[in-house]
């Protein structure tokens, strides 16, 4: 039976000399993987956080269905744009390494989509991979939180802003967490260095990785260092 679909682009792999094996989240579907045949030669609009009306046939309990053709859904232009295309080599890994197939919830299509418009419409860089993983977060269940004022410690393990600390917690501090605060409570923040910008980075990826078990280190994370932060 043949179905439609629309789906992010999140990353491909070469199956044969002709066909690929692509990687979507979907809207009705979430994380799916299709067998696409001549897809080489019919990707041309397919790179990482485009946005697509897929068709495809298989089963809802298939693993890897059919797709039979990509048309593009939304015109975007970041990928001319290297640091851009950067943020969404990070954003499509991130998201693949936090979801599993078949988990189906149509807010965390939707978080992507408005992301991927934002990147493609902003030219404020400097925290888009932070600001995103924060939001990302809120959308997964696991949004960093905050209790109390005057705050100094991020809890990884509870994932709460606290004011002190027992020895057992796994905690981080200093001008990244003070970062990510700002965010949180979506204020301005103030010019943090590219320094206090990398470790604020760092501090959400290792919350990721402490909160999702299947999240690693992100092969990406060294080109949004490069690109952003030296």
């Amino acid at each position: 039976m043949k179905s439609i679909d629309h789906g992010i682009f999140l990353n491909r792999k070469s199956y044969s000399e002709t066909s690929l094996i692509t990687t979507f989240y979907t809207k009705k579907s979430g994380l799916q993987n299709f067998f696409f045949r001549g897809g080489k030669k019919k990707s041309h609009n397919m790179f990482p956080m485009s946005i697509s009306e897929l068709s495809f046939y298989g089963r809802t309990d298939s693993g890897l269905k059919k797709l039979t053709q990509v048309d593009s859904f939304s015109s975007l232009s970041f990928q001319f744009n290297p640091i851009k295309s950067a943020i969404a080599f990070f954003m499509a890994e991130a998201i693949q390494k936090s979801v599993y197939e078949g988990d189906v919830d149509e807010k965390i299509f939707d978080f992507i989509l408005s992301y991927v418009k934002e990147l493609d419409s902003t030219d404020d860089l400097k925290l888009f991979p932070i600001s995103f993983l924060i939001g990302f977060s809120d959308v997964l269940g696991f949004k960093p939180l905050i209790q109390e004022k005057d705050v100094v410690f991020f809890n990884l393990d509870s994932g709460i802003f606290q004011s002190s600390i027992n020895k057992m917690d796994r905690v981080k501090k200093g001008l990244g967490v003070q970062l990510i605060l700002c965010l949180l409570n979506e204020q301005s923040p103030i010019d943090f260095s590219k320094e206090s910008r990398d470790d604020a980075l760092d501090i959400m990826l290792e919350y990721f990785m402490i909160h999702i078990s299947k999240f690693k280190e992100l092969e990406s994370h060294d080109i949004i260092r490069q690109v952003l932060y030296e």
